[in-house]
């Protein structure tokens, strides 16, 4: 059974490892600001964002992991508590707020806000119920299907 928790625990991590990196506190509010990028300049933005949050989550995530002793079954509810608001909240949080302050051409600002509040709405739920991230293996599979959609295909990879 503890080797069955620990698999769990590992999965979910990675797949929160791949998809940390958007966010804003708090809410489904988020707003997009529009500028004069292109949609191609933007989406190589939002990308470059994407990537460089999951590259720093995983860099703290293993210190974590180890001074966390992650597959200890007994401190499994407070580790993914701790884990969502010391790692994964403010990088998906600060990926958020960077994406959505690049200035996407107002005729993509829908699409980016679609993606960002997916993002968002499974941070919020995660928040309610930490420990309900390890009923999957690809928590933010909705999020990256809607970056995908948008064209957002370097975000959409973070999570997979």
């Amino acid at each position: 059974m503890k080797a069955r928790g620990t698999t769990l625990l590992v999965a979910t991590v990675a797949a929160l490892a791949l998809g940390a990196g958007c966010g804003s506190s708090g809410g489904d509010e988020v707003t997009v600001k529009t500028g004069s990028l292109s949609k191609a300049a933007f989406i190589a933005k939002a990308d470059a964002i994407c990537k460089a949050a999951r590259a720093e989550f995983l860099a703290k995530f293993e210190g974590f992991a180890k001074a966390h002793e992650l597959g200890n079954s007994k401190k499994e509810d407070q580790t993914f508590d701790e884990l969502l608001d010391s790692l994964v909240g403010p990088n998906i949080e600060g990926e958020i707020v960077k994406i959505s302050a690049l200035g996407a051409p107002e005729e993509y600002a829908p699409e980016v806000e679609t993606f960002l509040r997916a993002l968002q709405e499974r941070l919020d739920k995660a928040s309610e119920e930490p420990t309900n991230l390890s009923a999957t293996p690809y928590p933010f599979k909705e999020a990256e299907d809607v970056a995908r959609k948008a064209g957002m295909n370097g975000c959409a990879e973070s999570f997979s």
